[in-house]
């Protein structure tokens, strides 16, 4: 709260309207599963263009501008807040915190072992940056992907328990990665990062989407009549490289019609 007091968005304001209601619809929809009923909820808009969303042990929830105006639709947007609420209720934070503190006790003990073998400063210090490197790498990112896609899974089964039109989940990851792809930002090979890569979640929600469409018609949701928003942006992408395929060719061949400069000119124009 320290961290974003200047950023907040009012109660008041359309965005946070929006998202509150989305919220409390899937919390009404789950009231029913023990964790989501006891937790107290509390709703926090930070305006900030970041495409983030986090929500802390006790039930508050951060969600920033950049993510919603990164959803392409309000199915979205639910699939994304399911996922906060379902870290909270299986505590992952919680869950984290006891896998940190062993791999820490284990390290000592590591640590310790070499320092009786060979009572070294500086063997300490390689012994130390190496324990602590093969934690980070070989244990706690896994683990922290693990937790992100067990979110995801649950995430959306509490999204389909509120209607919510699941097929579109795997789309918004699709959309990410293409925002990446077109504005150069470079890919970070998953094994150093936190969180699953765009396309392994895609993967997984495709594969989940199927029992999750179960559990909808379970809750006697009204049927899915649009069509399935993953063929509708495959068939878009489609469109979209076909018209810069036409757009790369016209600038070859304008490139073409203009031909070389004259020598002379070409003389001049490099001495300026």
């Amino acid at each position: 709260m320290e961290e974003f007091k200047n950023d907040m968005l009012t109660e008041k304001d359309a965005q946070y309207l929006n998202i509150k209601e989305v919220f409390y619809h899937l919390i009404e929809c789950n009231k029913d599963i023990p964790g989501i009923s006891e937790i107290k909820w509390i709703i926090h808009v930070v305006d900030s263009p970041d495409i983030n969303a986090f929500v802390l042990p006790n039930g508050h929830v951060f969600v920033f501008t950049g993510l919603f105006n990164a959803v392409a639709s309000v199915h979205q947007l639910a699939f994304i807040l399911g996922h906060e609420i379902a870290h909270a209720v299986l505590e992952h934070a919680a869950e984290k915190a006891s896998v940190v503190h062993l791999l820490d006790f284990l390290g000592l003990i590591f640590l310790t072992m070499i320092w009786a073998v060979c009572p070294r400063d500086s063997l300490a210090i390689v012994g130390q940056w190496l324990q602590s490197t093969l934690k980070e790498y070989l244990f706690s990112r896994p683990y922290s992907r693990t937790l992100e896609a067990e979110a995801d899974k649950i995430g959306l089964q509490l999204a389909a328990k509120a209607c919510v039109d699941v097929r579109s989940s795997s789309v918004f990851w699709q959309q990410l990665e293409l925002a990446d792809t077109l504005f150069g930002h470079p890919s970070v090979p998953e094994w150093l990062s936190t969180h699953p890569s765009h396309g392994n979640r895609v993967e997984q929600l495709d594969r989940l989407i199927p029992e999750a469409l179960e559990i909808r018609e379970t809750c006697n949701c009204p049927p899915l009549s649009e069509p399935d928003p993953r063929l509708v942006f495959k068939l878009a992408m489609k469109d979209f490289l076909k018209e810069s395929e036409k757009k790369d060719l016209n600038t070859t061949a304008e490139k073409q019609k203009v031909g070389p400069l004259p020598i002379g000119k070409q003389k001049q124009t490099s001495g300026a």
